[in-house]
């Protein structure tokens, strides 16, 4: 059955990288394939940076043009930072011109096949590696996408009345309770997690709350990204905070629960202090990686800005406390919530799961 099972993953995905390699059809707007580049050096611009023009000849593959060979011309300097060097064989989005003779310009590059690759090795390997549990792994991660789509589009349509932090709580209570439901099943362990993450959620979020509304003129909240495009500055950077460190306590929450769980099973008469005892050694092999997590995912986030910050000349240290300073204070009220995480983890699961195995003994 297994190796059944393999085939036939091995078939669809082979079948969906083909479709995704000839699904020009599904775009209105007009695709050049890129059959052959003449790139030429021009002179340095303003500072002194290297210009190059290409000349490029493609052939259409989509719409009433398809099929028929055009030329356009590229320039992009050397740093790349506003513009794309354009490869062979590339497919790009074209406009074309009033009389719809020939091609104005370059729209952007079509890349939803790099994207699909990575989806579909994804998904495979979740699905042999995992099996099962990885079904209800992909099924919780498309019902959790699904929610926050339909959250946008009801914040879109009504902007000016709707509460975001209001909106995206409500949001984050059902992603802890769809996601542990779905992945883990109707069980103890599961009610014990869920439990567990909602508080520790409120907790260490009232804490970042306080600890912003106290320091509010300190934060430079407009060097957040498009903050100037959103309606609701502080509760933008409250929905940011709530919604980074979700993903860790809900794992902390149940690989406590878990472990207890499989403690109580094998040694029903285990006292509570040797269940609080093991939780701790379990907690110390969990929140280091946790903690890593979060402070990498502030390096994302971070690093790209500080670069071009110092490559256009600001010293680095100026740059990591202006640009870095937002984030750095998302990561710690993450990590804070992270850490408390472990003690309300503990005695939520303790008190549900021994209260089921005392009542069992009675």
């Amino acid at each position: 059955m297994k190796k059944i099972g393999l085939i036939v993953i091995l078939i669809i995905s082979i079948a969906a990288i083909v479709f995704v390699y000839n699904d020009y059809f599904l775009y209105k707007n007009p695709i050049l394939k890129v059959t052959s580049i003449k790139t030429i050096v021009e002179d340095n611009d303003a500072i002194g940076e290297k210009v190059y023009t290409q000349h490029i000849k493609g052939i259409i593959k989509n719409g009433r043009h398809r099929g028929k060979k055009y030329e356009l011309t590229n320039t992009y300097s050397e740093s790349l930072v506003y513009d794309d060097k354009i490869e062979n064989h590339t497919e790009l989005f074209v406009e074309f011109s009033v009389d719809d003779n020939e091609i104005n310009g370059i729209t952007g590059i079509k890349r939803d096949k790099y994207i699909a690759i990575l989806l579909i090795i994804f998904i495979d390997l979740i699905l042999i590696i995992a099996g099962n549990k990885g079904v209800k792994t992909l099924i919780s991660l498309f019902v959790n996408i699904g929610i926050t789509a339909g959250a946008i589009l009801l914040f879109m349509k009504n902007i000016t009345t709707t509460n975001l932090l209001l909106l995206f709580f409500i949001v984050a209570i059902i992603f802890v309770v769809s996601s542990l439901f779905i992945t883990n099943g109707k069980s103890k362990k599961t009610l014990a997690a869920i439990v567990s993450s909602i508080v520790s959620l409120l907790i260490s979020f009232g804490l970042s709350f306080l600890f912003i509304k106290l320091n509010e003129e300190k934060i430079f909240i407009w060097t957040m990204d498009y903050i100037e495009a959103v309606f609701d500055y502080n509760n933008y950077l409250y929905v940011c905070i709530l919604l980074s460190g979700l993903g860790a306590i809900m794992d902390i929450s149940i690989t406590i629960s878990s472990a207890l769980s499989e403690l109580i099973r094998k040694n029903k008469k285990i006292d509570r202090l040797a269940l609080i005892k093991s939780g701790k050694e379990i907690s110390k092999d969990i929140i280091g990686t946790m903690i890593n997590v979060m402070l990498f995912t502030c390096y994302t986030s971070i690093i790209p800005t500080v670069v071009l910050a110092t490559r256009n000349n600001m010293n680095l240290i100026t740059a990591l406390d202006f640009y870095g300073n937002l984030e750095l204070m998302i990561v710690l009220c993450n990590c804070i919530g992270i850490v408390l995480t472990i003690p309300i983890s503990l005695f939520i699961s303790i008190l549900i799961l021994k209260k089921k195995e005392v009542k069992k003994d009675e």
